[in-house]
């Protein structure tokens, strides 16, 4: 027998848990600054991901063949949005153009 009491036996007392809370601009310079540690990290994509005790921020390196697939889809996206700016037809949200004809 030890003389240390068992953790998994209550004993009528709770234990104090602590976080530092810090600014989520500061949480976030501390991801991206990890991120980009590694040594195949270019970038950082971040994002807060909503949780049911608590939203996260997770940030994830990536590579340089990751980087130029983000930048694709960007210059893709960005022609697409031009191209409807463009459509005076289009409808915005729930608001479209209706010709009177």
């Amino acid at each position: 027998m030890t003389d240390e009491p068992d953790t998994n036996e209550p004993d009528g007392q709770t234990e104090t848990v602590m976080a530092h809370l810090m600014p989520v601009s500061e949480q976030i310079g501390r991801n991206v600054m990890a991120a980009l540690n590694d040594p195949d990290s270019v970038a950082v994509l971040t994002t807060v991901v909503p949780g049911l005790g608590a939203d996260r921020v997770v940030s994830v390196g990536l590579t340089p063949q990751q980087m130029h697939d983000v930048g694709i889809l960007l210059q893709e996206i960005e022609g697409e949005d031009e191209e409807a700016a463009q459509d005076e037809q289009r409808c915005i949200g729930f608001q479209c153009q209706v010709s009177k004809d």
